[in-house]
């Protein structure tokens, strides 16, 4: 099997508009709810367009396709953050975490229309050689992401609307995080039960101690797998082995 090629190192100006952008959706809640206090919501949405405008800036320095994609994907949001601005309306703001989810929501479910899923895509970047007997579980949790990111808009919509500021920030900015960290944690320790299939690191390690793939049919297939792709990596015989084999036979 062809390994897979190499992939380019992140540049500087890569990395400090992949970190303005993860600092502005993890502050986002927190500031808005400082700022609600302190500041107007024309102050406010003038903070969240200069940060935009910085990551936008940094991204001057990639080509222009990266750039296009980048305005393309933020277009939407920074669309919003101008109206509440030009409006004044503090609503316009508290629905910002709901667009981003109905926007993922929509790649999701558009995913499984036209295919593949998008859990599939991300785990062919991982396993380019995916195993057919792992597509459905991907199709699966394709469709309970699009649950959740259609559970979490219509909350962020409800207490946008009609409670306290307080509580908005306290879910956007806290419980949202936590039950996306019992999400992933509670697939990963889901998909490892189910398909028997480690990896090298410590947890993986302690997980095959636990939970050994002999005993399960999908873990026989995983390691079927994995014998079958260390056989193909490792490619045909040697002429040299070959010979070597038939003059002890």
């Amino acid at each position: 099997m062809a390994s897979a090629p190499a992939r380019p190192p992140l540049l500087w100006w890569q990395l400090a508009a992949a970190v303005l952008q993860g600092l502005f959706y993890l502050a986002y809640p927190l500031v808005i709810y400082a700022a609600h206090t302190q500041l107007g919501t024309r102050g406010v949405g003038g903070i969240l367009l200069g940060l935009y405008g910085l990551s936008l800036l940094l991204r001057l320095r990639g080509s222009a396709a990266d750039l296009w994609h980048v305005v393309r994907q933020h277009a939407a949001l920074a669309g919003l953050i101008v109206a509440a601005v030009v409006l004044g309306n503090r609503m316009l703001l508290l629905l910002l975490p709901m667009l981003v989810s109905v926007y993922l929501f929509a790649t999701f479910a558009w995913s499984l229309r036209r295919g593949p899923p998008m859990i599939e895509r991300f785990a062919r970047l991982v396993e380019d050689d995916l195993p057919d007997f792992t597509l459905p579980y991907c199709r699966r949790l394709t469709e309970l992401w699009c649950g959740f990111l259609a559970g979490n808009a219509v909350l962020v919509l409800v207490l946008a609307v009609a409670a306290p500021i307080g509580w908005w920030a306290l879910y956007t900015g806290a419980l949202f995080y936590l039950l996306l960290g019992l999400l992933l944690g509670g697939e990963f320790l889901f998909r490892k039960g189910w398909f028997r299939y480690y990896g090298e690191g410590p947890a993986d390690r302690l997980l095959a101690r636990w939970l050994p793939p002999e005993r399960t049919a999908n873990g026989r297939r995983s390691l079927a797998y994995v014998a079958r792709r260390e056989a193909v990596a490792a490619g045909p015989p040697s002429a040299t082995a070959a010979s070597d084999v038939s003059s002890c036979q």
